[in-house]
């Protein structure tokens, strides 16, 4: 099979000695994928893997400096410490296609949501069946065409084929479907499962396809070491490698570590006489040992990532740090799961949002490649000698002002991520309505935190047009969803688990439940507490009895007059609907009258009878609840019967 540019392999690899490379000259060769043992074992030999260095030190390590990729949208996955054997199962598989299948599949990597590694690569090969595709059809009018002419989907007398808008059918069917228009042709998801049919481990590469069987024996020494033992002998060999990078002495030690959803055993890499180092996660590096058999490529990749890490580590003044002043106008409120970082909250100064908790944290720099900052805790706090309370104060004051709010609709972000012209082609009209919102912070770092802004839900309830859901999608931004009767609690909530389950890693996890703001009544809530809320209302006989005002609350105070309200003792089922009259009541006789500026309490008839005449009138509305009110012969009062 011809690949791109008429290549008869899928890629080519420059495999690269490592040694060398960090010695300043580059020694490798190019490899055509598929391969074979013993070819690779030769090119290994031409590069110097396995000969010594001038200190007697053999050269190890290698990785992938460059690709030659004749596969659209594969480059992209392909990484400098790959698996060989993994390349050389994907370069296998994908020549077993045929020209046919190889479309397909090309089709596919455009659409599907399993493109995100080689593994996910090697099993899409094998889930092709999961996408349909109709070569030549190119447009929506031809899509219209297809479904019309060749599926039979309409039945359309010939008098009338040449009033048909195929174009307009076309694009209703693409976006029902969510089909793309491909240079294959045009590609739906059957929305058939996909099966993972490899796992990742090379262990389970069948044998036909292992490439490296050659070096495994000289790393197989090493599979016998324990956590304990992998530490320290990775400790020294990144000390040593750090040292051929130009970092004559660091020093290393192992701390445990508490991030957002996340609590790991770290190594932590410092210079010699600097204050700022590097944690790497050493429980990740071990677990790629193990699960690779790859010491070397681990030992590789760590160095490259603590050597980046120090070689970008900015110049801190620790003084400066500890100087609130100065550092509260970098503060800003974030959002995590409290279920989630129970250990981590116990030594953070946090606020609850319902099963969430807003934490404080000092942004010092902050770009969508990521970000420097400093989780606010209790001994910073107490170091900086700043209370809960003003930390919580400056930090609502900031956050809209170094972190503003970004509130799109996500035809808006389909737009923006596609590109006007891809956008274009779904036939999406520019005033489509918005059926969901993103709402998330310019960088998208840490975003959901807008949620905690003092003025975001109202911002939000008037772009979203009055009640929402906010969905959790990551601690990265919220999802707003309008409360329009389109969508249930229960549907929303099944959405966000399916999510979090499948597309969000476990670090940027934030809640699988779903919240309800009520635009009127200002009270953003758990969905299920909102759901419950008002649930009673579901009554006909409760939703009759509380449509209108029968009882004329306005007018209690033109006339003394007892209410009774009579509600059962042995059941506080409508308990709330005395607290309504209170509520209304209250606003009624007492908050709109004496605050309007309309209304001149002066000019009332009952004047002399309000505490603003005589403080002797003044009604204390506590110590009226606080007992039992006792009538007099002559007062007169109404009963109001309320049954259940």
């Amino acid at each position: 099979m011809a690949y791109e540019y008429d290549h008869d392999c899928p890629f080519e690899a420059f495999i690269t000695n490592l040694g060398k490379y960090n010695e300043g000259e580059l020694v490798g060769e190019w490899v055509k994928f598929p391969t074979t043992s013993e070819e690779l074992q030769k090119v290994f030999e031409r590069i110097g893997i396995g000969s010594k260095d001038d200190f007697g030190n053999p050269y190890e390590e290698w990785f992938i400096s460059d690709y030659d990729c004749y596969v659209d949208g594969l480059y992209e996955k392909l990484g400098e410490y790959e698996n060989l054997d993994e390349l050389n199962y994907l370069a296998s598989k994908l020549d077993e296609l045929d020209d046919h299948d190889y479309n397909h599949f090309q089709a596919a990597m455009q659409i599907s949501d399993y493109t995100g590694s080689i593994k996910d690569v090697i099993n899409l090969i094998d889930n092709l069946d999961k996408y349909e595709i109709y070569p030549g059809v190119e447009s929506n009018a031809d899509l219209g065409h297809y479904y019309i002419e060749e599926l039979g989907m309409m039945e359309v007398p010939d008098y009338l084929a040449d009033y048909i808008d195929y174009e307009a059918y076309g694009r209703d069917v693409a976006i029902n479907e969510m089909g793309q228009f491909t240079d294959y042709g045009y590609v739906r998801d059957t929305q058939e499962s996909f099966t993972e049919y490899y796992d990742g481990d090379r262990e389970n590469i069948p044998d036909e396809y292992r490439v490296m069987d050659f070096m495994v024996s000289g790393e197989k020494e090493r599979k016998t070491m324990n956590y304990e033992t992998f530490k320290q002998e990775f400790a020294e060999d990144i000390k040593e490698k750090l040292y051929e990078r130009g970092y004559d002495d660091v020093r290393i030690s192992f701390n445990n570590v508490e991030k957002t959803n996340q609590n790991y055993e770290a190594m932590s890499v410092v210079p010699e006489g600097s204050n700022v180092g590097v944690n790497f996660n050493i429980e990740n590096a071990f677990a790629n040992y193990e699960h690779t058999d790859d010491y070397a490529g681990v030992l590789a990749s760590a160095t490259m990532v603590i050597a980046d890490g120090l070689d970008r580590a900015p110049a801190i003044d620790v003084s400066a740090l500890m100087d609130y002043e100065n550092m509260k106008e970098k503060l800003s409120v974030e959002v995590i799961s409290a279920e989630a970082n129970a250990d981590l909250l116990a030594n953070v100064p946090h606020d609850r949002m319902e099963d969430l908790a807003v934490v404080y944290r000092f942004v010092m720099e902050s770009s969508e490649d990521g970000r420097a900052s400093i989780l606010v805790t209790n001994n910073l706090m107490d170091r900086m000698g700043v209370s809960h309370e003003q930390l919580r104060s400056d930090a609502l004051e900031n956050s809209p002002e170094i972190r503003p709010v970004v509130i799109m609709g996500m035809n808006e972000v389909m737009k923006e991520m596609m590109g006007p012209e891809v956008y274009e082609m779904f036939g999406i009209p520019d005033d489509a309505e918005e059926t969901m919102y993103v709402a998330t912070v310019p960088d998208k770092n840490s975003g959901a935190g807008v949620i905690a802004y003092q003025d975001f839900m109202d911002q939000a309830a008037e772009r979203v047009g009055g009640d929402f859901f906010v969905l959790p999608s990551s601690i990265n931004e919220i999802l707003l969803v309008p409360d329009n009767g389109d969508m249930t609690a229960d549907a929303l909530r099944d959405m966000v688990k399916d999510v979090n389950a499948k597309e969000v890693s476990p670090e940027e996890r934030l809640s699988d439940n779903v919240y309800h703001y009520d635009s009127k009544d200002h009270v953003f809530e758990l969905a299920e507490k909102f759901e419950a809320r008002l649930a009673p209302f579901d009554i006909k006989e409760l939703r009759d009895l509380t449509a209108y005002d029968e009882l004329e609350l306005d007018t209690l105070g033109d006339e003394k007059t007892a209410l009774f309200l009579i509600m059962s003792d042995t059941d506080g089922t409508f308990n709330f609907l005395i607290s309504m009259i209170y509520t209304q009541m209250f606003n009624l006789l007492c908050v709109r009258p004496f605050l309007s500026d309309k209304y001149d309490l002066t000019q009332h008839p009952n004047y002399k009878l309000t505490a603003d005449y005589d403080k002797r009138n003044y009604f204390d509305v506590v110590k009226f609840l606080s007992h039992n009110l006792i009538l007099k012969a002559d007062d007169e009062y109404q009963v109001i019967d309320v049954t259940e």
